[in-house]
């Protein structure tokens, strides 16, 4: 009898004085679960869309976490967001300026042909330099439309437009667009140049009825010295910009937009 209780009760022993060893070494080293990136995460529109700088929404959270990423990076979520994230951290947090996209071409170019293959931009662009005779021109075909998760892009005769109001600035028009047309750009910015065309004034002159000849009218007409033009086109500092107006005015095939509107704006 005595020869099976025996080794029973010393297994049952040392059953009993293992668990307590290892219930005290669970407590001891027990790792803490920090629910922070938990919580930053759910404040996030999570369409992981970079434009914060990190691949999605979770590697960002965790940065914010870390203190390793400013917590009002994220332009989609914009001031709602923010305030959000300013609650989970016990801080106070504001939106930076909010941004739109903007497409840097008027459309205004002629076709070479009619294409009639995928309707994509990156697909037409792989027949004989596109469609278009504009080779750095708006395809038109909506690739950056696809792309945006508010519907705040639209086709308009063969040109990507912009829906401002419903635009959240994610970024990833920018990333479809094969043509590298499209910005994101400061939203109190007023004056724009139509163009992306880094051609001589005789070809772009060809192509497009509205591309910018790299004239220099408007750097000579600005009072600021905040438009200059290299490798054929306009450029805008927006810096030095005060939206005078006056580069539109002067321009002769009107590619620069003051407000987003005419480029015509009369001046006071």
């Amino acid at each position: 009898m005595f020869t099976y209780v025996l080794p029973v009760a010393f297994f049952i022993i040392i059953g009993f004085a293992s668990g307590i060893v290892l219930t005290v070494a669970g407590r001891v080293f027990e790792v803490k679960t920090d629910n922070t990136v938990k919580k930053l995460l759910e404040c996030l529109p999570e369409i992981n869309c970079g434009a914060c700088g990190f691949p999605g929404c979770e590697q960002y959270a965790a940065a914010v976490a870390a203190e390793n990423a400013a917590p009002n990076q994220c332009k989609p979520g914009g001031e709602k967001t923010a305030a959000q994230i300013g609650e989970v951290l016990g801080i106070s947090v504001s939106a930076g300026e909010p941004e739109v996209a903007f497409v840097r071409c008027s459309g205004s170019s002629s076709e070479k042909y009619v294409y009639a293959g995928t309707e994509s931009c990156v697909a037409s662009e792989m027949y004989y330099n596109g469609k278009e005779d504009c080779r750095f021109g708006c395809v038109g075909l909506g690739d950056c439309v696809r792309a945006c998760p508010n519907g705040a892009l639209h086709i308009v005769d063969r040109r990507a437009v912009v829906t401002p109001v419903k635009c959240i600035a994610c970024g990833l028009c920018v990333k479809a667009c094969p043509q590298k047309l499209i910005t994101l750009q400061k939203s109190s910015r007023l004056v724009n140049v139509l163009c992306g065309s880094k051609d001589a004034a005789k070809i772009t002159k060809a192509a497009c009825k509205s591309g910018c000849l790299g004239c220099r009218i408007c750097e000579k007409k600005c009072p600021k010295e905040a438009i200059t033009v290299k490798d054929n086109l306009a450029v805008i500092n927006a810096d030095l910009c005060d939206s005078c107006g006056k580069c539109a005015v002067a321009c002769p095939v009107m590619c620069i937009t003051v407000s987003g509107g005419c480029a015509r704006k009369t001046q006071n």
